[in-house]
């Protein structure tokens, strides 16, 4: 068997076994990106992204301001919740540090990064190749997992490649479960005038889960676990015997 296909496939496991130790896979160098072979897939693509900062809405996804990928996960599974394909990497940096501030919310700090990280190209191809089997991506947030992975498919393939992914069909758990959730408006949404009935502050992956599934979020802020949470209320709001 080669490298690739030993970092490509793990043993598919049942939706109810989401969380595992968290493993970093090596995929090839080099991405290759072909989403239209799998317009008709009905695979779900569930991921998350950590990173070095905030992206630059108003500024385009090449501007070398935008922030690095941190931390990396998509996990696939079928419409049944079987989990097919998965991939998962920390990032190390190559001429940019991840900021103290930033370290502070998901720990991973430029010094662990640098030692236990892959190449961002490496890492990307790893999460392309398990994408492009998809027909549907799922993030918790998925505005803000999108921009960031345009930003790093910009850097270092190309715009074309860039627009392919944002073309795939996406579903937003955060927005999607806000009214089911129902967490009341900050003070901020308030002082805002966003704090009348029927108004709710869109729920964090950690409050989701718990509503959906009376868990609590344990080691929130990284991308497995984020990603397994994600699934997890994903497939709460969409039963797999609704959606076979």
């Amino acid at each position: 068997m080669d490298r690739r296909r030993r970092c490509r496939w793990r043993r598919p496991v049942a939706a109810s076994q989401l969380t595992q130790p968290t493993q970093h896979h090596r995929a090839p160098t080099g991405a290759f990106f072909s989403p239209g072979e799998n317009q008709m897939s009905q695979l779900i693509a569930f991921y998350d992204t950590e990173t070095t900062g905030l992206p630059r809405f108003k500024d385009p996804s090449d501007d070398p301001r935008q922030p690095h990928l941190v931390d990396i996960c998509i996990l696939l599974y079928t419409p049944q919740g079987e989990l097919v394909d998965s991939f998962e990497a920390m990032i190390k940096p190559e001429g940019w540090t991840i900021p103290d501030e930033v370290a502070a919310i998901h720990g991973i700090t430029t010094e662990m990064a640098l030692e236990q990280g892959i190449p961002e190209l490496e890492a990307l191809g790893g999460f392309l190749r398990v994408y492009e089997q998809a027909g549907l991506r799922v993030a918790h947030n998925v505005s803000f997992d999108d921009r960031i992975m345009r930003i790093a498919i910009k850097r270092f393939i190309g715009e074309q490649a860039a627009n392919e992914f944002k073309a795939m069909p996406n579903y937003c758990t955060c927005q999607s479960s806000k009214n089911i959730v129902k967490c009341p408006p900050t003070a901020k949404m308030i002082a805002a005038g966003f704090g009348r009935p029927g108004m709710y502050k869109v729920p964090t992956v950690a409050e989701a889960l718990r509503h959906f599934t009376g868990e609590e979020l344990v080691g929130g802020h990284r991308a497995r676990p984020d990603t397994e949470a994600c699934a997890r209320i994903y497939f709460a709001m969409n039963p797999p015997a609704q959606v076979a």
